[in-house]
C-alpha cells in the first residue's frame, strides 16, 4: 500500500511545476528579443506608374501645411517612393518636429499620419513597411515603431525601445 501515497505526491509535485511554469512562461517570453521586422517580408511587387495623379489636398489636418510644401501649379508630382504606388510626404510641423503623409499615386487620396519628434524614416518602395525612429521628447531613448501598410491605414506590428548611448 505504500506505493499509492507515492503517487500521489509525485502528481502534486507535477502539478506544482507545470503552475509555476504557467505563470513563468509569459514573462520568459516577454524578455526574449525576437528578430525586427524586414522590409523583405512585406514586399509588394512593382508595377509602372507614367503619370503619378496629384495630391487631392485634404481640407483638415495637414492639407494646409501640404499647400506650403507641394508645388501645385502644373509641375510634376513627386514619383511613387513607398508600396509601390504611394509617396511617402513629409511636412514639417516645427522645430525637430515632423509630420508625415501618404499620397495614392493613382488616386490623388492623402492619408495623414502623426506628427513626431526627432524623427527619422526607413522605407522603400518594394515593401509595405515603413520603419519610423523618433523620441518621445527631445532626447533618449529612442523608440523604433514597425508599421505596415494595409492599403487604407496603419498598423503597428513592432516596437523597440533604444536605450540612450552611455557617456
Amino acid at each position: 500500500m505504500a506505493p499509492a501515497p507515492c503517487r500521489r505526491a509525485h502528481a502534486a509535485w507535477w502539478t506544482a511545476v507545470a503552475r509555476r511554469a504557467a505563470l513563468l512562461a509569459p514573462l520568459l517570453h516577454a524578455g526574449c528579443a525576437s528578430a525586427p521586422p524586414t522590409f523583405e517580408a512585406h514586399r509588394v511587387p512593382l508595377s509602372r506608374i507614367d503619370q503619378p495623379v496629384p495630391a487631392k489636398m485634404p481640407r483638415a489636418d495637414i492639407g494646409w501645411k501640404m499647400v506650403q510644401y507641394l508645388q501645385v501649379d502644373g509641375e510634376d508630382p513627386e514619383p511613387p517612393n513607398f508600396a509601390d504606388r504611394f509617396t511617402l510626404f513629409l511636412v514639417g510641423c516645427g522645430s525637430g518636429c515632423r509630420q508625415y503623409a501618404l499620397i495614392d499615386r493613382l488616386t490623388g487620396k492623402v492619408h495623414p499620419g502623426q506628427a513626431l519628434n526627432n524623427v527619422r524614416f526607413d522605407y522603400r518602395r518594394d515593401s509595405r513597411l515603413l520603419v519610423v525612429t523618433h523620441t518621445e521628447g527631445y532626447r533618449h531613448p529612442d523608440i523604433v515603431d514597425y508599421l505596415v501598410w494595409n492599403g487604407a491605414r496603419w498598423r503597428r506590428i513592432g516596437r523597440e525601445v533604444r536605450p540612450a548611448p552611455e557617456e
